[in-house]
């Protein structure tokens, strides 16, 4: 898949996590019905899944052209991506009720640790965007130049709100979410989670639209 394609499956999981996340902060009842929160994680592990194809589709540029220290980069991003999707993919078996690697995934070490893996998966993708906007060899329009400090700033915001829930967690020891998050912390955390969609969306759709690929 090429990162035109793969930008625009990015673009559109990026949407339902948006409205995903949204309704889960704000309107929590709307999952009240069980086939309701089934339908909606499952679609959730595929839009994770989005995630994961496109960072993938930049792996092929740097194997394509040999970039090595490009490759790292984005091979620690689709690490960090996997560990979103597994989250998606843990909780998708929690609500199928699914027993499959019960003993492992739902350790008791495992609940501890998957609490950090959001953040984990965040760092990683803003090392990526990061390093996309100063490696050199990648080779894009003026467009998306402009458009991938969008990102940074998206990744960035992302990251943040992330690193709120995991002090949040830690101060409090029960709140592991951002639906989890009161008062100010909440509000603070709805604004972080709109300038991420807006920097990461506008950085996907112009990528999306591009007229050639992305080329080293």
């Amino acid at each position: 898949m090429n990162t035109k394609t793969s930008s625009l499956v990015a673009f559109i999981s990026l949407v339902y996590f948006f409205i995903y996340r949204g309704l889960g902060t704000l309107w929590p009842s709307f999952f009240a019905n069980p086939n309701v929160a089934r339908g909606a994680l499952f679609l959730a592990f595929l839009a994770s899944l989005g995630w994961l194809l496109f960072f993938a589709s930049f792996l092929s540029v740097a194997d394509r052209e040999n970039l090595n220290s490009f490759r790292v980069a984005t091979g620690w991003a689709i690490f960090g991506s996997a560990c979103i999707c597994f989250l998606y993919f843990r909780e998708n078996l929690r609500i199928f009720g699914i027993d499959f690697l019960r003993e492992v995934i739902f350790s008791e070490r495992m609940e501890k640790l998957v609490v950090f893996f959001p953040l984990l998966g965040t760092a990683l993708m803003l090392i990526f965007i990061i390093f996309l906007v100063r490696y050199k060899a990648i080779v894009l329009s003026p467009q998306s130049q402009q458009a991938v400090t969008w990102a940074v700033g998206g990744a960035a915001a992302s990251f943040l709100l992330r690193l709120v829930v995991v002090v949040n967690f830690l101060l409090t020891q029960e709140s592991k979410w951002m639906g989890d998050l009161q008062g100010i912390l909440l509000y603070f955390g709805l604004l972080l989670l709109i300038i991420s969609f807006v920097g990461w969306g506008g950085f996907l759709w112009v990528l999306s639209t591009e007229k050639n690929d992305v080329i080293a």
